[in-house]
C-alpha cells in the first residue's frame, strides 16, 4: 500500500477472495464466526443452510436474506 493509502485499502482486514458465492459466503462465514446452524435462522433451514455451504444454488431470495445478514452487496451472492 502506498503511503497515500490508495492501492489495496479497502483489502486491509480481510482480503475478499475472486470466486463463486458459496466461495464467498463461506469466506464471510469464516471472517465473521459464523456457524452453519446460525445460517440457518437466516435461510430458514439448517438442511439447506448446509446445501449451500457445501456449493448448492443460491436463490434470488436467499441471496437477498444473506446480503442484509451480513451487511453486502446481494451481487456478492449472485
Amino acid at each position: 500500500m502506498d503511503e497515500a493509502g490508495g492501492e489495496g485499502r479497502r483489502e486491509t482486514h480481510y482480503p475478499i477472495p475472486q470466486g463463486t458465492p458459496n466461495l464467498m459466503l463461506v469466506h464471510l462465514m469464516d471472517a465473521r464466526d459464523t456457524t452453519t446452524e446460525a445460517l440457518a435462522e437466516v435461510i430458514g433451514s439448517l438442511e439447506i443452510a448446509s446445501q449451500i455451504v457445501n456449493g448448492g444454488t443460491i436463490s434470488k431470495t436467499q441471496a437477498e436474506a444473506l446480503a442484509d445478514y451480513f451487511n453486502v452487496d446481494i451481487s456478492l451472492f449472485t
